[in-house]
This record gives C-alpha cells, sequence and structure tokens, in this order.
C-alpha cells in the first residue's frame, strides 16, 4: 500500500513535468479539477519553479486586513483550536485565510512543519490565491467554490510539492465566499478524511457566523438598543467578543464627548484602559460590580466605576457585554490631557497612581529644581528620569551613574572626575566626571541609598554650589546640570540610623515622585505584556499575532516582585518559547505555572510570599546564567552588591559559595574580575 502510494505521487510528478514541457499530459491520472487549476496558472503567468509565496503583506497593511475580518476570525478560531487538537500531533497545520486571498492566522506546534511554513512563505500576510502560486487547496478552492485536497506534485508550483493542503471555501450568512479553513502539513502525511474534517470545520465556522447575525437582528438586541440605552441616564455601552463598540447611549456621548457615529465600530482598546479583561469577562460568563476604570473622552483620562454584565445570543453563546460607567460625584476626576508631552509617550499604562506619577512628572520637566523618584526594582525609574530630561528641553545629554554599582574607591572619581596625576594609575591628561559630562543637561543618580558617607558630602557641596573640583585639583568649574536621583531604599530609615546624610536627603527630595508597583497596576499587565510581546516578535523575526486569554488571570494573580522588568523577562521568555503565532499559557516561564496559587485574595497575600517569590526567582537566574552575578543582577535591575546581600540573606550560593555577611564591594568587584 505504501509503495503504491508514493508511486502515485511519483507518477503525478512526472505528469506535472510533462505539463511544464509541453502543455500535456501523457497519461489521465491527474484530476480534471487539478489540470483545469494548472491550466489557469499558466495562463495567469505563475512560475512553475518558483520555491515560495512572493506576495506577502505584513505590519501595518496586515493589521488592517486583520481587523477588516476580525469577525470571521473570532468566528474561526475555536474551530481551528479544534482542528489542531486533532491534527496537531500528525504535523499539521490549521490555516485561515480571507477573502482577498490572504493568510490570517496559523495555528501549529509541529516544528518540522512549522520550519516548513518558513522556508515556502506560508506564513500569515502570504497571499495563497491560486493566480499568485498556482494550484493549491486554498487557492484553488476559492475558484472553483467548493473544497479541495492538493497533494504533492499536484500543487502547480514546484516549491510547494512538499505540501499536501486541503481548504473549504467559507460563505457568509448572505451565501458570499469570505474566506478559506485549511488543513496543511508535509505531503506524505497526506490523510483523505482530512477532506471531511474540512468542510465539517468549514460548515461550524459558518453557523458561528450565522448565530452572530442572528443575535444582532433578533428582538431584544433592538430593544436593548432602543429603549433600555436611550431610556437610562448612565453612560452605556456595549462591547462584542471582538473588542469592538457596538452600541452606546446619549448620556455616554454627553460624558465622552465624541457622538455616536464616532464612537461605534471603534476598538474598546482605544477608550478602556482594561478591555483585554472585560473580553475574558465575555468569553467566562462573568459579571463584575464597581470596576475601577480608565476612560479616555475627548476631553481627557476619565476616571470612573463600572458594571460589566455579559450579553447572550441567540443560541446562548457570549456575544458581547454592557458596560455601565457610573461617575464618581462632584468632579468629573480627569487626570491628565490627551496629548503626552515628548519623553512620556514611552511610559505605559492607564491605572490612575501611574498617570498621578507622570502627572508630578510632567510638573518636575518643567522645573530645574532635584527630583527624588523612589519605587522598588523594576518599576521604571530611570524610564521617568528620562522622559522627565526628555521633556525639559535641556540642551545637554542625560547621564546616569548608579552609585551602587561602582567600587567604594571609584565613584568620587566617577562623579567628579580627576586631574592628571591625581592617583595611582591615573590617565596623565586626566578625566571629566559625570557631572562634568552631563553640563547643560541632566544627570540621574541610580540608588543613591548606596553612595558612601564621605561621597555624600562631596556630592552635597557640588549640589550647593553648583562648582565642581576634581580630585586631585583645585580649580572649580561651574555647573549647569539638573540632577534626578533614584533609590530603592527607605530613605528615611537611613537618615535614622545615620546611614544616609540628613541634610543631602532634603536637598534631594524639593520634587519627590513615587512610583507603585506592577501588584498595584495590574490592569495595566495587558497593555504591557502585549507591548513587550510585540517588540520581542519583530527583534525575533516572528510572527506572533495572538495572545491566549487564559494568560491573562494568570499573570494577574502573580505578583511580579520584579515589577515591570520581570514581566519584560516573562515576555521575552514567551516570545523565543513560542513556536506559532499565538502566546499560550504553555510558553510562560515554569515559576509562573502556579502563580494562581500565590494568592486567592489580596487580604491573604504577605510579606513572606514576596520574600519566597524573591528567593525563587533569584535562584533561577543564578541557574540560568551559570552563577555570573554580573548578569544576574543586571537581569534583576540591582547593584551587585545588592544582589549579594540577598544571596547571604537567603544563603544562596554562587560559584564562589555562599557569601560571608562582611564582603565589601571592593571584594565583589574584584571577585566579578575574575
Amino acid at each position: 500500500m505504501k509503495e503504491n502510494f508514493y508511486g502515485v505521487y511519483e507518477e503525478v510528478w512526472h505528469q506535472w513535468n510533462d505539463f511544464q514541457n509541453t502543455m500535456t499530459i501523457s497519461k489521465q491520472i491527474v484530476r480534471s479539477e487539478i489540470l483545469k487549476s494548472w491550466e489557469r496558472s499558466k495562463i495567469a503567468g505563475v512560475d512553475p519553479y518558483q520555491e515560495q509565496g512572493q506576495e506577502i503583506i505584513e505590519g501595518a497593511a496586515l493589521k488592517e486586513v486583520r481587523e477588516k475580518q476580525e469577525e470571521l476570525i473570532q468566528a474561526a478560531r475555536p474551530i481551528m483550536e479544534k482542528l489542531l487538537s486533532l491534527s496537531g500531533d500528525y504535523g499539521f497545520l490549521a490555516v485561515l485565510v480571507g477573502e482577498d486571498g490572504y493568510i490570517l492566522e496559523t495555528l501549529g506546534n509541529h516544528q518540522e512543519t512549522i520550519d516548513l511554513a518558513r522556508r515556502t512563505n506560508f506564513i500569515p500576510g502570504a497571499c495563497w490565491r491560486e493566480d499568485k502560486v498556482g494550484t493549491n487547496g486554498i487557492g484553488t478552492a476559492m475558484v472553483i467554490g467548493q473544497a479541495l485536497d492538493v497533494t504533492g506534485a499536484e500543487h502547480f508550483s514546484r516549491g510547494l510539492h512538499s505540501w499536501t493542503c486541503t481548504g473549504s471555501p467559507i460563505f457568509s450568512p448572505e451565501g458570499k465566499p469570505i474566506g478559506v479553513i485549511d488543513l496543511s502539513g508535509p505531503w506524505y502525511r497526506e490523510n483523505k478524511l482530512a477532506l471531511a474534517t474540512i468542510v465539517s470545520s468549514a460548515i461550524a465556522i459558518e453557523n458561528n457566523l450565522k448565530q452572530s447575525k442572528a443575535f444582532k437582528e433578533t428582538l431584544p438586541y433592538r430593544q436593548l438598543s432602543e429603549y433600555f440605552l436611550e431610556n437610562n441616564s448612565d453612560p452605556l455601552l456595549v462591547m462584542d467578543n471582538t473588542g469592538r463598540l457596538i452600541k452606546v447611549n446619549y448620556a455616554s456621548e454627553k460624558v465622552l464627548g465624541w457622538k455616536k457615529e464616532d464612537l461605534i465600530g471603534r476598538r474598546a482598546d482605544e477608550i478602556f484602559d482594561n478591555s483585554q479583561e472585560i473580553l475574558f469577562l465575555i468569553k467566562a460568563r462573568q459579571s463584575i460590580k464597581n470596576k475601577e476604570i480608565l476612560v479616555q473622552s475627548r476631553k481627557g483620562i476619565l476616571r470612573c466605576s463600572a458594571d460589566v454584565s455579559p450579553i447572550s445570543g441567540y443560541y446562548n453563546e457570549n456575544v458581547a457585554a454592557l458596560i455601565a460607567l457610573k461617575m464618581h460625584e462632584g468632579s468629573q476626576f480627569y487626570i491628565s490631557s490627551p496629548p503626552a508631552l515628548k519623553g512620556f509617550e514611552v511610559i505605559l499604562g492607564n491605572h490612575p497612581c501611574l498617570r498621578e506619577s507622570i502627572r508630578l512628572a510632567q510638573i518636575a520637566a518643567n522645573s530645574d529644581a532635584p527630583v527624588l523618584i523612589l519605587g522598588e526594582t523594576g518599576t521604571g525609574k530611570d524610564l521617568f528620569a528620562r522622559a522627565i530630561h526628555e521633556a525639559s528641553g535641556r540642551k545637554g545629554p542625560f547621564v546616569a551613574i548608579n552609585g551602587g554599582a561602582l567600587p567604594r574607591e571609584l565613584i568620587g572619581s566617577e562623579l567628579f572626575g580627576y586631574v592628571g596625576g591625581a592617583f595611582t594609575g591615573a590617565r596623565p591628561e586626566g578625566k571629566p566626571g559625570k557631572f562634568e559630562q552631563a553640563q547643560g543637561g541632566t544627570l540621574f543618580l541610580d540608588e543613591i541609598g548606596d553612595m558612601p558617607m564621605d561621597i555624600q558630602v562631596y556630592l552635597l557641596r557640588v549640589l550647593e554650589e553648583k562648582k565642581v573640583v576634581r580630585i586631585g585639583g583645585h580649580k572649580e568649574i561651574p555647573l549647569d546640570v539638573r540632577i534626578i536621583a533614584a533609590t530603592n531604599s527607605d530613605l528615611t530609615k537611613l537618615v535614622r540610623e545615620k546611614k544616609f546624610r540628613e541634610d543631602l536627603y532634603y536637598r534631594l527630595r524639593v520634587l519627590t515622585i513615587h512610583l507603585c508597583p506592577l501588584r498595584e497596576r495590574k490592569s495595566d499587565i495587558p497593555l504591557l505584556f502585549q507591548h513587550f510581546v510585540n517588540k520581542f516578535s519583530q527583534k525575533l523575526g516572528k510572527n506572533i499575532t495572538n495572545i491566549d486569554p487564559s494568560i491573562w488571570p494568570l499573570l494577574s494573580n502573580y505578583d511580579w516582585p520584579g515589577n515591570i522588568r520581570e514581566l519584560r523577562n516573562v515576555a521575552e521568555w514567551a516570545v523565543n518559547i513560542a513556536e506559532g503565532s499565538t502566546i499560550s499559557v504553555n510558553h510562560l516561564p515554569p515559576y509562573l505555572s502556579g502563580s494562581q496559587t500565590i494568592r486567592e485574595n489580596s487580604s491573604t497575600f504577605s510579606s513572606t510570599s514576596l520574600i519566597e517569590l524573591e528567593k525563587q526567582e533569584i535562584s533561577r537566574l543564578l541557574e540560568h546564567y551559570g552563577g555570573n552575578i554580573t548578569k544576574v543582577a543586571e537581569a534583576l535591575g540591582i547593584a551587585r552588591n545588592t544582589l549579594y546581600r540577598k544571596l547571604y540573606k537567603y544563603g544562596l550560593k554562587t560559584r564562589y559559595g555562599v557569601p560571608k555577611s562582611n564582603v565589601t564591594k571592593r571584594d565583589i568587584s574584584y571577585k566579578e574580575a575574575d
């Protein structure tokens, strides 16, 4: 049977070769629909010797095509997942193609098939019409209007001979062809049952589309639109399960400042800060009461509360959610203006505590007074410092120095510079310090709490006199430098313990900005995670277009001791691990898999949990980087000596064993140099 299988397709190859040379075939073993397609492909000028798809759209163009057919994608996605569960282990890809022949989504987990798809450009954004790549299960099914399987040399283009493809057209409720559902894999894995499976899948997708249409046309839906919405004094909006606004009432127009026609059809994430959470609630059939939410109005970002209720369709499927906004009494609580100042556009998030930090930072940008930024490791203190500098309009550079990352004996020379011959090993010509390098700009003093006391004295003098004298020299150099300091330490405690000068503390904290940890602004997690996934997907040359909604509760239940930096690392891990176009729970780091048990509710979470999480994260990074302290400290965003203290605290081993309590910065520096 196997020999016969290979023999048949070898004979088809010979017939394909004859056709390319003579436009005829010598034996009638090629199906009539395939032969007709070969003839159409020849007339269309398709190159029979091309090795891959030639026309690909990406970026904004692909996004536009996907948004245009979002309803088809939503209707097909659960069917594609079912297809993959039935056939993925056999090396098949489930593929959705839009009405113009461009691949919208692919799902698959078999590496051999994924590699084959990349080599032949069988990827999202590629055009698979018959007039572009010749006979194939997708394009030819679109032309003839019925399901078709195409295997091996039945494909017109030689580069596709390694495939077997089975495609079936998808029709809209009105009978218009709007796409193709396809099952593709290596040619030798051909399965005649695939044709029946793919036809059933197309019918299932069409039924989903019909149900959605039926819901929108039912009397209850019209009543919701015409009576309930318009006769309610509260702002009410309806979001469908694709994430778009489909209904709003007059009260919403009044509060948001936009007309109905400007709101209907817009993506909800352009209006609400936590639309991903609302989408999750739609699918989970869950309601929520008094959810604090930020809404983008025409005048600015509006803080209010919301009740979210899922809406079932004609067939009891989840199709939409009703969002009822409740305004706070007294004031409308606008917390920012829509235009972002230069420098602040890179700071992502809509949570009230973040918006308040941004508001204070924008005020600070208009002043030359010293700024003190307080926040845990990984909350973005350096990002805020750079944003303040960018928005300030200062012409000089942004110069940063980490007070805890340098050996004690080098901090002074790095900050203040030195003259030639000031000490053994000094350059003969001397060297300017960070203050001089930041002339006319901003000097960012990170981890100011780790700065030695003797350096603090000199630093205070420079801040007060606005002059610096290089080490070993006498010449005073006038300074025009804006100071921004940051720390994750409790400076008031250090002042009480005489470990930080009180006069320097008050000199630095003229303008103070507190950055809230990620666990206190979890509504921003979807936005941040999506941003990082897009960033690393582009960097690594991947085409990740989807994030499985089941990820969101897992990320939300974790308390992120490493804050945004840790979330960024998780996104980078997931993008590296993912093989298809979708990030799922399986692509998260192993230590996140049990995060749902970390905290069942906020009242039961304790500091002990955070300590254990920090210990686990440090252990994981030590193993990942082979005990390299420098790389672990960089990943955590802390100084090496801070990391050594934590290693001693938790009894964790490095390549040198467990650190002693009296390890000095100098010892650490020399060890790392080795």
